[in-house]
């Protein structure tokens, strides 16, 4: 009996090791035979995820970058956070945005906001889903806005260090602004001098004009005595050469003279019957005695107007003398005094525009800039400091149409393939399982 057992119990582990093991073709022969189920169970449900994706309403994603507001700033001027990311981040995500889109009469259908921290955790970002893009960014911008509102009642709290700080800054730039306006006064006082001081330039070189004509009338002056020098000079030379033949008239005359009473004394010394001849020479001597004393007139004329002309020569030379002196006197006021005072004037100038130019508009650049960087500071106070405006994907992000009709896809063929072997085992035991049936009721 132990030999027998012994040969007939391998068969039966043999048997049931076969029936334990499982046949891949009969596992696949159900899908195969229920091929048709599968596809169209398949089909339909990708159908249904299609038409309820293409009726949805596509949702782009609307974005911001954010990080705490300043409230002040350190001794080297780096800002100081007005409150820790954590504390930003619960303060966004907590029943704000919806006291916000309430306000904006967004009750029934209002976004959700997701508010999520970078690697570094100083900056935040905000992002919602809005089937417009335009308006969810004026959406996500409104509720920054809302954020930094001073006039709410439940932010008062929050925001009254920042009002002070504002206010302090507001009086550093009202106190800029006043230096400001008393440096353009002073710069309009220095504009004037400037201008007073181009009218002295002007007047200066009026009188240099006035000084170069009058060396121009002296010089035509001494023209015109020169022009009377030479006429004098030709009067004398004139009048020299009419003397000199006045003389050689009065020597001719004398030796006639001589001569015919020459005649005359030896006609006496021999008396002639005819003393007409004698009463002729003695005519003729009294004539010439006569002429003579005419002539020696005219030559003491003559010399005379020679001693008038050159004294007039001699005086028109003292004119030209004086004339060339204030001549003189002119042309070194103009080279000398004139660019002189016109020099001092220009440096005053120069230096003026050099306080206008370095002193007073640097000044008022430098106070300028401070305002701009008081005013980049006042925008910069606040609760929440947008470091990148909302953006909004370029494409909707909602509904992923690929991934749910993937998803859909896949699901559906789990489920078809549930259906199909379901559908293989009632189909091959359904006589078994109406025989048990069957049984049932008659065994009761």
């Amino acid at each position: 009996m132990t030999e027998n057992s012994s040969h007939i119990n391998p068969p039966d582990n043999d048997h049931y090791s076969a029936e334990d093991e499982i046949d891949i073709i009969d596992l696949i022969r159900p899908l195969w035979q229920q091929k048709i189920l599968i596809f169209v169970i398949t089909f339909v449900i990708i159908a249904i995820a299609v038409v309820m994706v293409l009726r949805a309403t596509p949702q782009y994603k609307i974005f911001t970058q954010l990080k705490s507001g300043t409230y002040r700033w350190d001794k080297d001027g780096a800002p100081l956070p007005y409150m820790k990311s954590s504390d930003l981040k619960n303060l966004l995500g907590s029943g704000l945005f919806n006291t916000y889109t309430a306000e904006i009469g967004l009750e029934d259908n209002a976004p959700k906001i997701s508010i999520s921290s970078t690697r570094q955790g100083s900056q935040l970002t905000a992002a919602i889903f809005w089937p417009d893009p335009v308006k969810g960014k004026k959406i996500l911008s409104g509720y920054m806005n809302f954020l930094n509102q001073t006039n709410r009642n439940n932010n008062v709290a929050q925001t009254s260090g920042l009002q002070t700080q504002r206010k302090l800054l507001r009086k550093l730039i009202a106190k800029a602004n006043e230096e400001i306006a008393a440096d353009k006064l002073a710069q309009q006082k220095v504009e004037l001098t400037i201008k007073q001081k181009e009218e002295e330039l002007k007047l200066i070189d009026v009188a240099s004009g006035r000084l170069g004509r009058k060396i121009e009338r002296i010089n035509v002056d001494i023209k015109m005595m020169l022009k009377q020098v030479q006429f004098l000079r030709e009067q004398i030379k004139a009048a020299e050469e009419t003397r000199n033949d006045y003389e050689k008239s009065r020597r001719e005359i004398e030796e006639n003279t001589t001569k015919i009473i020459s005649l005359r004394d030896q006609l006496l010394q021999n008396p002639p019957e005819d003393t007409v001849q004698l009463l002729l020479l003695a005519s003729t001597i009294q004539q010439n005695i006569a002429y003579l004393n005419t002539i020696s007139q005219k030559i003491v004329n003559t010399g005379k107007e020679i001693i008038s002309h050159r004294t007039e020569i001699a005086e028109l030379a003292k004119k030209q003398e004086k004339s060339h002196l204030a001549i003189a006197d002119l042309q070194s006021q103009i080279d000398s005094e004139i660019p002189k005072k016109k020099s001092d004037i220009q440096k005053e100038i120069i230096n003026l525009r050099w306080k206008i130019e370095k002193e007073i508009a640097s000044k008022i650049t430098l106070l300028n800039q401070e305002i701009d960087s008081l005013n980049d500071k006042i925008r910069t106070i606040s609760l929440v400091e947008v470091i990148e405006c909302p953006q909004a994907s370029t494409k909707p992000v909602k509904p992923n149409k690929k991934k749910i009709v993937a998803l859909a896809g896949i699901m559906g063929g789990f489920l078809a393939v549930i259906c199909a072997y379901v559908r293989y085992f009632w189909l091959n035991n359904r006589n078994k399982l109406g025989d048990k049936l069957n049984k049932k009721p008659s065994n009761a």
